[in-house]
């Protein structure tokens, strides 16, 4: 008991009351500036970029950093605050391609540097875009350099389109291949007696594998050969063509590399000069100095006289013209899962909500869904092509535009286009469905934990993660998939006026690529974004229109986030580029589909054999 007088107590817990007051006081006051002055130096800098002056004669520097991608991801504060280095750093292709199609006329850039020594990986289809942009630039008599001191795989391509291909001396630009590898968990669930209940329908459908087989099927691998080796030849042969190669001459290399690396006295950017990859072997002084012999000096950077793509664009790029008939072009990039999703992942709602805005729009007269996608959630899928059945009820033709990937439920979200485009070497079909829940039963068992309990039906309470799956339930999810599935086969078949025999033989989860898709009938014509605009502007009929690319809303939070992660992670590549980085990242990927699992029914369009990155 205190022996203190009330009145001393009072006068005690008074003080420390101030104290704690006070103290608080100074932390809003603290927090307050700081976060003031980062918003501050925010807006600062993007007023100033805003502003940035084009230098005459100057070069354009195009340096993509992390992957190539149609959309990027949305960076919210949590996300911001907790992932730190794991942020994805992005580059848009449409940003790359607008800004050399701007330089290709502004008498003001007299060259193209290509900073490519940030740039991760990019799926051929997006790197075919961006250097058929290279190649048209190059068609105005400007000059375009590759630099840097190595060159990954995607960048070597892009390198490749350049007039110059520039190398450190103690750099790497040599090839090594596409492959495909997964991680399989069977012996590992086995071991801990996790149980992984699957209903599928399709030999090829191979998104489940991993958990119940320790090696990849023969199905699956055949199926992934047959987008690699078009992929791989397109890429060499590309490269050996521009750069006036010997034909075959970059797998004759890899037949034989330890003899041609010892050859170069295991010099790879020896190597790479020998094959005809690269043109100068170049220190950063040597290559600074050539740069400014081409571009002129900038006294104040100590550098050669040049403005980034972002800053180029923010200063040159010039609003669309406003005009009456519009072609709405719609992005739908990643994951397709129920209910509303940010950016770089598509949510049933969202997406819906973006078609309809188009639709009621009443200027658009023609709707471009431009796919970027593997699938994911079976109910989303549906929900997002009957908006789109809705756009063409009211007499908007829809095109489906396909990127890098547009299969299984990327594949039915574009079977009702009045036409489909995909590029040749677009991975596409994957007609497959399946039903997935992992139950650990066996595991709690194991430590002593059991459930037990009474229900009405057979079916009340025949699914849970702890009890697992009764063989009533069981039965009714195996066909609620075959139905799906047969569904899956009615909806393209109707579509594409094919036999539902037919489509099944090349269904079954199978991927192709886009040109023998479109041998198969499953796609309707073989090009890129731009002549899908056109094809939509040609069914409504418009001889002059304007392109209206409709977008989610950013918060403002977000842009400020966005900024703020572009501004203060200026070597997240080189982490990203970090062995346990790209490590974690790999287990991070090859374990996401778990995340993609939130379909009320439990039925599942996802390309498993579709990759996100080579």
């Amino acid at each position: 008991m205190s022996t203190a007088s009330p009145k001393k107590r009072g006068i005690i817990t008074g003080f420390f009351l101030f104290l704690w007051r006070a103290l608080k006081a100074f932390n809003i006051i603290l927090f307050g500036f700081i976060g003031a002055l980062i918003i501050g130096s925010l807006l600062f800098a993007a007023l100033s970029q805003g502003g940035a002056k084009i230098p005459g004669g100057g070069a354009l520097v195009l340096n993509p950093s992390g992957t190539l991608v149609e959309q990027k991801n949305a960076v919210g504060a949590a996300a911001t605050l907790l992932q730190g280095d794991d942020l994805p750093q992005q580059t848009l292709v449409k940003d790359l391609v607008d800004a050399l199609m701007l330089a290709k006329n502004d008498d003001r850039i007299e060259l193209v540097v290509l900073e490519l020594g940030k740039l991760g990986h990019g799926l051929l289809p997006k790197l075919e875009r961006v250097s058929a942009a290279i190649v048209d630039f190059k068609s105005s008599g400007k000059k375009i350099i590759a630099v840097a001191d190595n060159y990954s795989q995607s960048g070597l391509y892009l390198a490749a389109h350049a007039d110059e291909v520039l190398l450190n001396p103690e750099g790497i630009a040599v090839v090594e291949g596409f492959a495909m590898y997964s991680p399989f968990f069977k012996s590992f669930l086995d071991k801990h007696d996790v149980t992984i209940n699957l209903f599928k329908v399709g030999k090829y459908k191979s998104v489940a594998d991993p958990f119940f087989r320790d090696n990849m099927s023969s199905e699956d691998k055949q199926a992934r050969l047959g987008i690699l080796e078009p992929w791989w030849e397109s890429y060499t042969s590309s490269i050996e063509m521009i750069r006036g190669m010997p034909a075959g001459s970059i797998n004759e290399m890899l037949s034989n590399a330890n003899e041609k690396i010892q050859s170069a006295n295991g010099n790879l950017a020896q190597l790479s000069m020998d094959m005809g990859l690269v043109d100068k072997l170049v220190t950063d002084s040597e290559r600074r100095d050539y740069l400014i012999a081409l571009a002129g000096e900038d006294s104040e950077n100590k550098s050669y006289r040049n403005i980034e793509y972002k800053d180029y664009l923010r200063a040159a790029r010039l609003p669309e013209p406003d005009k009456a008939g519009k072609v709405a072009v719609i992005t739908a990039v990643g994951n397709i899962v129920n209910g509303h999703a940010p950016a770089g992942e598509i949510g049933g709602q969202s997406l819906t909500e973006l078609i309809r805005n188009a639709r009621l729009n009443d200027d658009v007269e023609a709707i471009v869904l431009r796919i970027d996608s593997g699938g994911g959630s079976k109910s989303a899928s549906e929900k997002i092509r009957s908006e789109l059945l809705e756009a063409q009820k009211s007499g908007i033709p829809v095109v489906a535009s396909m990127g890098s990937v547009a299969a299984s439920g990327g594949y039915w979200i574009a079977a009702s286009a009045d036409e489909i485009w995909a590029t040749p070497n677009t991975i596409t079909g994957s007609i497959g469905i399946f039903g997935l829940m992992p139950s650990f039963e066996k595991t709690l068992a194991n430590y002593g934990v059991y459930t037990d309990g009474v229900a009405t039906t057979p079916l009340a309470g025949g699914a849970s993660a702890i009890r697992g799956i009764t063989p009533e339930y069981r039965d009714v999810l195996q066909t609620i998939i075959e139905a799906g599935y047969q569904q899956f086969l009615t909806l393209v078949a109707n579509e594409r006026s094919m036999d539902v025999d037919a489509v099944h033989e090349i269904a079954q989860g199978r991927i192709w690529t886009g040109e023998k898709a479109h041998q198969l009938g499953l796609v309707d014509q073989l090009g890129d974004l731009d002549q899908a605009i056109a094809a939509a502007a040609s069914l409504a009929k418009l001889e002059d229109y304007s392109v209206w690319h409709v977008e989610p809303e950013l918060s403002f939070e977000d842009r400020i986030l966005r900024k703020f992660a572009e501004a203060l992670v200026p070597d997240l590549p080189k982490l990203m580029n970090h062995p346990m980085s790209r490590l974690a990242s790999s287990i991070k990927k090859d374990l996401a589909m778990l995340e993609r699992l939130n379909d009320p029914g439990h039925t599942y369009v996802i390309c498993g054999n579709c990759p996100s990155s080579m």
